[in-house]
């Protein structure tokens, strides 16, 4: 189907939005709806060919002919796109092909402008506009991804604006960060570490800098390394709240250095609320705070949090990804579900979200669904013998005791490096208890929270009353 020829001076009418073509300016009672030029540019994509498939390849060339760009992308771009038009609108408008692209299904019309309602709006988005031209390209999708860290923060204090340069830099080092990824992360620190450069007076490049640091610990944290990236986390979070004691960035910064390595929740939840009461709007300390709740097993607690960070940054995958961790401790499946397909939406290769997807469809009795998801795990990372304990787990829900006992056993041949509670897991599912129970002897954990999130899985529920089990079923 060929696109509709689309007048660029017309506005596009659908439920209470309007597209003005020619602006690129998504709008909602005549005011502008805060959206990259890149998503109103999808949209645009969409509406041209509206009630037909438009393909993932057909959309990745029209919006970025650049080329360089991730699927990610696009699947950030649509899921802004729904996150925003469900805000004031109860129609699925935006529709997705599995495997193949989108379509937009919602009833379009077109109205020539009023020369009031262009004129109100050119001045407009003039601040938004000046920010996409800087970040040029390669830094649009910064905007999906938190740039109000960057932008946001500077119109609340006038103290925390940057110049020019870093902006940019500042805005690029939050895109690759928020990747969470070992190269987004090393490349964050790069960028965040040339904003202490360009800006040595503000505290926000100095957090940044920390934040990085803090996440370097995480995901490439060789012995070696780890007391030097401990110090320069600490310094550069402390360095941020000596510019600016009033920074919420900086004393999330330092709640996030306590936590990881002076092991003090009581101090880190000092600043994570010093930090939210400063600033409610810094998605940053509630994902932080609520994720360290979590660590500690305090659910309830956890969810409120990250709730509001998910709510003032939709589109963060791990936030999401964690939402979907804690709705599956809480027995809240159907939502465990939905935020793991968001974060698979925004990253189709999290794994700790594929693997809590599949055991919530477990869990909810999808079991097809389960195996497909653990069957996409098997090719998304190469780890047959992880995928096949989990596959073990579905196959014994579902009462198929041989295949489950099958798989179990090549699992363990594969591999003398599975996690030894993964296996007494499926041995529980089996109904054989006291296999279980041998290998929850085995059992090590690395950090206090991997006993603590064994402790609220929902696959101990059958062995809770118990005693023999007592020691993995509270946590500590």
């Amino acid at each position: 189907m060929e696109a509709r020829k689309i007048d660029r001076e017309l506005i596009l009418a659908f439920g209470p939005y309007e597209l003005d073509a020619q602006r690129l300016l998504l709008l909602r009672q005549g005011q502008p709806v805060p959206l990259g030029p890149k998503v109103v540019e999808t949209l645009l994509a969409l509406i041209e060919r509206a009630g037909a498939l438009l393909t993932k390849d057909e959309l990745l060339e029209r919006i970025w002919p650049e080329g360089f760009v991730e699927e990610a992308n696009l699947a950030q771009n649509i899921y802004v796109l729904r996150k925003t038009l469900r805000e004031h609108w109860n129609e699925k408008a935006i529709e997705t092909i599995p495997r193949r692209g989108y379509r937009f299904v919602a009833h379009v019309t077109e109205r020539a402008p009023t020369s009031v309602s262009r004129q109100r709006n050119a001045g407009a988005p003039a601040t938004a506009t000046w920010r996409f031209s800087l970040l040029g390209v390669a830094a649009v999708a910064v905007l999906l991804l938190g740039i109000t860290m960057a932008s946001g923060r500077s119109e609340r204090a006038g103290d925390n604006s940057l110049s020019r340069d870093g902006q940019q830099a500042y805005a690029l080092g939050r895109y690759y960060w928020n990747l969470r990824t070992h190269g987004g992360i090393a490349r964050s620190v790069r960028y965040f570490a040339s904003v202490t450069k360009s800006d040595a007076k503000n505290a926000l490049g100095y957090a940044a800098l920390a934040d990085a640091y803090s996440m370097t610990s995480d995901y490439d944290c060789k012995m070696r390394k780890c007391a030097t990236i401990a110090r320069l986390a600490r310094q550069n979070a402390r360095r941020a709240l000596a510019l600016n004691p009033l920074s919420p960035e900086a004393h999330t910064a330092l709640a996030m250095t306590v936590e990881l390595f002076d092991h003090s929740y009581t101090k880190a939840d000092i600043e994570y609320r010093r930090a939210i009461a400063l600033d409610p709007g810094y998605a940053l300390a509630h994902e932080w705070y609520g994720t360290s709740l979590m660590l500690r097993g305090r659910v309830q607690n956890a969810r409120r949090e990250l709730e509001t960070a998910v709510s003032l940054e939709p589109v963060a995958t791990a936030t999401n990804a964690w939402l979907g961790m804690e709705a599956f401790f809480d027995r809240r499946f159907g939502a465990a579900i939905s935020y793991n397909r968001q974060a698979l939406d925004l990253d189709p290769h999290r794994m700790d979200a594929m693997i809590v997807l599949g055991l919530a469809q477990e869990q909810s009795g999808e079991f097809r669904s389960a195996m497909a998801t653990f069957n996409r795990l098997r090719r998304e990372c190469r780890c047959d013998a992880m995928a096949d304990v989990m596959l073990a787990g579905v196959r014994a829900r579902m009462g198929e005791r041989a295949a489950a006992q099958n798989l179990l056993l090549t699992a363990v041949h594969r591999s003398n490096r599975l996690p030894a509670d993964e296996v007494a897991l499926v041995f529980i599912a089996l109904g054989e208890r006291n296999q279980a129970l041998a290998y929850m002897r085995k059992a090590r954990f690395k950090h206090p929270a991997d006993r603590t999130f064994l402790a609220l899985d929902p696959r101990l529920d059958p062995v809770r009353a118990d005693p023999r089990f007592r020691a993995w079923t509270h946590a500590s």
